[in-house]
This record gives C-alpha cells, structure tokens and sequence, in this order.
C-alpha cells in the first residue's frame, strides 16, 4: 500500500467529538474549516453548523407538546419552522395516528375512496380550497403543500374570472415565497430527519436551485411539494441569469464607447498640441506625481515610453518635448521587437490615481 493510501485511510480512522452534539465524528462529518482549525480541539460538525445558521436557540418548546426540548430533539426541517416545529415524539404520535386512519388494500398500497382511483390524501372544499385528508393546506406527514395553488384560487375568486395573467400569477408566487417562514440549507437534504432519507453523502442540486436531495427516493417523494414551485424558481434563476448577462454586456459597450470617444478625441490633436500634455505629464512624475505618464499615455493612445524614454530640449524658441524612440529602447534595452501596440511589455492600464484630463490641457496649450 502506497503511502498516500495509508495517509489518506489514517485520516478516515481519525474521528473528533464535536462541541455541540457531543458526538464522535470522521473528517467527512465536518468542514474543512472546522478540521483544519488546529485551535478547535472541538470543532462543531455539519449538522450542528446547519442548526446553528438557523437559529442560535440551544433548545425549544414543541409545537403540540409544548415542552422545552434541546435542538437534537427536532429534525431539521422542523427546526427551521421556528414556533411551529414539532419534536421527533410528536412527529411520530401523529405519523402513526395517520397511518391507523388510512386503508391499505391486501398488497400494502393506499385504497383509493373514489371510483377513479385517485389518491384519498386530496380533499377540495366547496370553496375551491384544497386540503389534506387532516384538512391542512400544508402537512408534513402527507408531504403535501396546497398552499401555492389555493393562493391561485383565492386570486381568480377575488378578480372573478377563471384565468390569471402571467404577471398576476408572478405576483402571487413571490408573495407566497416571501411569506414562508422556512430556510432551506443548499448543504442538507431537504428531507432530512424522515425515515425515508438515506442521508447519503451524495448531494443532488435541483436545477431550480432551490432545493438538495441525497437519493433519488428523497426527490421522488418530495416532488408533489416541489413541483408547484419548481418550475417559478427556475424561471427567476433564468431571468437573473439573463440581467447579469445584459448588465455585463452594457459595461462592455459603455467601456467600448469610453475608449472610442477617447481615442477619437486624441485624434483630433495636432502634435504640438500633444507635445504640450507629454510634457506636462514628464514634468509632474519627475517631480512626485506618480503614474502620471501612465495616465496620460493611456489617453493619448499611445505607449508610456513615448513619455517616460522622451526628453526635454532647450532652445531658442523654448522648450521642445522630443518623443521616446520605443521600437529603439525594446531593441537595445531587452533585445524584442516592439509590435507597435500601445500596452506591449507593459500590461493592461489600470488606473492608479485620481484622473487628469490631459486631452483638455494639450487643446488649452501651455499654462
């Protein structure tokens, strides 16, 4: 066996308790940052952390039973409902008072009540709203949610028609988001703390980014809640998707505009007029203000070393800037041809202090 092998089986027989839970954990119980931590002789797992993002409350009173019970008591789902959540007794007392309450044909399946066959869970009151077979809109044992839809109705009977625009319907699926009271982790099965969840290591994200399975049973049982707002969160990823998209389009084309007009109005200079404003520039980084050649050259459209290799000349009509010889410096200097580009050898401009108009003060002349 190599000795990655056994480094790698050493870590997997490693196991820490974790501060919160008390609980014996593997490396793959906690994060990395929990384990790599070399000050937490304790770090807290994965569970706890998920529990603890939620809320900081150690302990609670149940829903129904009303008694003051520690966090490891509750499922995690039912945690995050807040003063709703049901411990794990109570959960139970009422999945076996639900099961007692449904018939089960001779091969173990729900009998269906009606003569087409459909599932006895549903019930629709003469107002149009649907229920569960306990009269809830939203039950956990039935793992129905009726909410989003009795919503629609509600709507269609406040206007008074039977169909609803696809803003409306857009209206009333973000108010129902907005009201839910409920966090769902990225990182935890959404149907974890249910005797049906495997709790695999295995991660699956809903497209929709709304919602993590670990097995496929956990998705197919929890479709018939999802599946109302599935396809709502999808189309709002996709929207947001698209804005950042456009957004980062529209600054490209706004910096395309910025450089164009810049260029063009360097353009519009005459050489005596740049010579004006290379001058300027070598004067002021000569004499501590740094990254103005920098600044200046990016403006003109052309490379520092126009400046920066320049000089000054004194003669009897004044001064004389004359221009960097920047194909001369590029040869001499580190021996490569220059290829006529603005940045070459230097890098994209990143502006490094407040900026000057140096367009300006080449067409004002000499101050």
């Amino acid at each position: 066996m190599s000795n990655k092998k056994q480094d790698q089986r050493a870590l997997t027989e490693i196991t820490k308790e974790c501060s919160q839970c008390h609980k014996e954990f593997p490396r793959n119980g906690f994060s990395n940052k929990q384990w790599r931590d070399a000050t937490k002789k304790s770090p807290t797992c994965r569970l706890c952390a998920e529990y603890t993002k939620i809320s900081d409350e150690k302990s609670r009173p149940c829903y129904d039973c009303n008694c003051n019970l520690p966090r490891k008591e509750f499922a995690i789902f039912q945690w995050s409902k807040g003063v709703e959540a049901r411990c794990h007794s109570c959960t139970d007392k009422l999945s076996r008072k639900v099961l007692n309450s449904i018939k089960l044909t001779a091969d173990g399946k729900i009998a269906p009540d009606k003569k087409d066959g459909s599932d006895s869970t549903l019930r629709e009151r003469p107002d149009g709203i649907l229920v569960c077979a306990h009269s809830l809109e939203c039950c956990d044992i039935c793992m129905v949610d009726y909410t989003l839809m009795n919503d629609y109705t509600r709507k269609r009977t406040q206007l008074g028609r039977q169909e609803l625009t696809q803003e409306e319907c857009d209206a009333v699926a973000k108010r129902n988001m907005k009201g839910s009271n409920v966090r769902i982790s990225k990182k935890i099965c959404i149907m974890d703390g249910l005797a049906i969840c495997p709790r695999s290591s295995k991660k699956m994200r809903c497209p929709c980014d709304e919602v993590t399975y670990c097995s496929a049973g956990c998705q197919k049982q929890h479709w018939m809640i999802h599946q109302m707002t599935c396809k709502w969160h999808a189309k709002k990823e996709e929207e947001k998707k698209k804005a950042r998209e456009e957004k980062e389009k529209h600054k490209q084309r706004q910096q395309v505009i910025k450089e164009a007009a810049e260029k063009t109005a360097a353009n519009n200079l005459t050489e005596q007029q740049k010579n004006v404003a290379r001058m300027e520039a070598f004067f002021a980084e000569n004499n501590g203000g740094e990254h103005s050649i920098d600044e200046c050259a990016w403006q003109l459209g052309e490379h520092p070393l126009v400046i920066g290799g320049g000089s000054i000349r004194y003669g009897r009509n004044g001064e004389e800037f004359i221009k960097g010889d920047v194909a001369k410096i590029y040869r001499e200097k580190m021996d490569i041809e220059w290829d006529g580009s603005p940045r070459f050898g230097v890098g994209p401009y990143v502006q490094e202090k407040h900026p000057e108009d140096w367009i300006a003060k080449a067409r004002r002349g000499k101050s």
